[in-house]
């Protein structure tokens, strides 16, 4: 009966290692495509969209990952993107999700130096 009450929270957790990492990721690829895209100026530029992507691609329910950019104030030197997503606690395929946490990824990309963006 001990052996169990030690295998059954360990092989739980076990379970929900790949999810945790899978979202993590996530947010960071989006945090990151962001931040670049804020910083080359693209005319398209649309953080939500990107975002959007980014959660398509990771197969992860639309909604799940959230994201801001804030551009520098001198001309835009750097941006710096932060995404969001919620992690579940605890993550059994045939139970479902237990609890979550928000977890937030950031990235700060600089504009290249000595104008080579002009």
């Amino acid at each position: 009966m001990v052996l169990g009450l030690i295998l059954v929270p360990f092989g739980m957790l076990v379970l929900s290692i790949p999810t945790w990492v899978e979202r993590q990721a996530a947010a960071r690829d989006a945090a990151g495509e962001v931040a670049r895209a804020a910083v080359a100026a693209d005319p398209a530029f649309d953080p939500v969209s990107l975002v959007a992507l980014t959660e398509q691609a990771y197969g992860l329910p639309a909604g799940s990952l959230t994201g801001s950019v804030e551009i520098g104030q001198s001309g835009g030197d750097a941006a710096i993107a932060s995404v969001s997503v919620e992690i579940p606690a605890v993550s059994l395929p045939m139970f479902g999700d237990l609890g979550s946490v928000t977890w937030t990824a950031e990235h700060v990309e600089r504009r290249p130096d000595y104008g080579a963006d002009r």
